[in-house]
């Protein structure tokens, strides 16, 4: 046997730990951001934060001392409805809980009057935790209809703002922010499903025995529960505090503006009396090293963070002009994938930037997360969202003849002739999650 030794190239991507830092800076919502920023801070000595109130009043200060009350120029005419007092802080709408649901609805278009009436009755059954405080079978018996339709109507309020609404247990409220993240580990959520008390008390060995899978993998799922939102804070009749947009669109003289809201975040700087109190301190050169590229990376990260939100911004504006003009009645519905490719990077840079973030524009302010609607494309190049396929689904399934009843396949082959682009294997995860039994047991069962 003659030994050789061959080489080949290989091309493989390797994140720095620089750029995991500023992925983990973009999927941060305001609120986040600014208790990240804190945090950095207490640990690096040369990270200098000023607070978001701070902030504010000086910048008013400053707005002060360089105005001349008599006369003062603006770019545009101040005398039109839009006018602002550039001194007084503006003050934010204050919306409740129950409104801010009810203005999504119309983003779900497709629904019946009696989807209609079950969604908003839904939404006012809410507690004070934004968990559903109603049970599903009384829904039913007062709108008289199935439980698997109340059961659809769920499944939608549960895609709305804040994440995790509608939930009825907690840990139904911890799956649905794991729905929500492509990232969450797989097996993270048959750890909450059944093992949640193993979770909490960490017991890493016995669920790795249990589950057959390294201690490490264990470990990684069991931390990423820890940082969910144990519950959503706050009265739903209150106001929402942590609804700050991130980004501001308006429309001045013809012409659409996009401001991003900084002033809601502390500002960050670099304490130059420290670098030059640790750079010439050769005992400290290596902290110093290292202080000074976290203090850079933060700084970056956040950059970074706004400029992809920017350019987000305004490619919706360009891909949705007609909502930002008319409202939800003409929001056209989007996927990662059309923006991503737009924009030129990877769908998850696109789910990380709208996680947790607002936009405000002329008529109200609004989750990003809700301009992509979960929905397969048809032929036309529209989208049809899940709940109007699981109820033309239920439609073709109670008018079908109750002798021959309709195959999977059939099912797929009538969608397919309206334009609905699916497969069997789809419209049975649909079937299912109805509780709509297989042909063969709706015939002999």
């Amino acid at each position: 046997m003659q030994m050789t030794i061959k080489t080949s190239q290989k091309v493989t991507q390797v994140l720095s730990a620089q750029l995991v830092q500023h992925l983990e800076i973009l999927q941060y919502s305001a609120n986040e951001l600014e208790q990240y920023i804190y945090e950095k801070a207490n640990e690096n000595p040369l990270i200098v934060v000023t607070d978001a109130e701070a902030k504010r009043q000086y910048e008013e200060i400053m707005q002060l001392a360089s105005c001349s009350f008599n006369t003062f120029s603006l770019p545009y005419d101040v005398s039109r409805n839009d006018q602002f007092n550039i001194i007084e802080m503006k003050l934010a709408e204050k919306e409740s809980y129950e409104q801010f649901l009810l203005e999504q609805v119309p983003m779900h278009k497709n629904l019946s009057s009696v989807d209609l009436r079950i969604l908003k009755f839904l939404i006012q059954s809410l507690d004070d935790r934004l968990f559903l405080d109603v049970e599903l079978e009384i829904v039913a018996q007062k709108y008289k209809t199935t439980l698997s339709h109340v059961e659809a109507i769920l499944d939608l309020l549960q895609t709305f703002e804040p994440v995790g609404v509608g939930a009825r247990s907690y840990k139904e409220y911890l799956l649905i922010q794991l729905d929500n993240d492509q990232f969450a580990p797989i097996i993270a959520s048959q750890f909450i499903s059944s093992d949640l008390e193993l979770v909490a008390a960490q017991a890493f060995k016995q669920l790795s025995k249990k589950y057959n899978i390294p201690l490490q993998e264990v470990k990684k799922a069991v931390h990423y529960i820890k940082k969910l939102k144990p519950i959503i804070v706050g009265d739903k009749l209150e106001t929402i505090p942590y609804v700050n947009p991130d980004i501001e669109v308006k429309k001045i003289e013809e012409e659409w503006i996009i401001k991003l809201n900084r002033h809601y975040l502390p500002s960050v700087s670099i304490d130059e009396s420290y670098v030059t109190l640790l750079k010439n301190d050769l005992n400290y050169k290596t902290y110093y090293r290292d202080s000074i590229k976290d203090a850079l990376a933060l700084l970056q990260g956040i950059e970074q963070r706004d400029k992809t939100l920017y350019e987000l911004a305004r490619w919706f504006v360009q891909l949705q002009e007609d909502f930002f003009i008319d409202g939800l009645e003409a929001i056209k519905p989007m996927r990662l994938k059309d923006v991503a490719g737009v924009l030129g990077v990877h769908e998850s840079t696109i789910s990380r930037a709208i996680r947790g973030k607002y936009i405000q524009v002329p008529h109200g302010i609004y989750a990003l997360q809700s301009f992509f609607t979960k929905g397969l494309m048809n032929t036309s190049g529209k989208m049809d969202s899940i709940m109007y396929i699981k109820k033309r689904l239920k439609q073709l399934i109670e008018r079908e003849d109750k002798q021959n009843p309709l195959a999977d396949q059939q099912i797929t082959n009538i969608l397919c002739t309206e334009g609905i682009q699916i497969s069997r294997r789809t419209v049975a995860k649909y079937r299912e999650e109805m509780n709509i039994t297989s042909s063969f047991n709706r015939a002999y069962g």
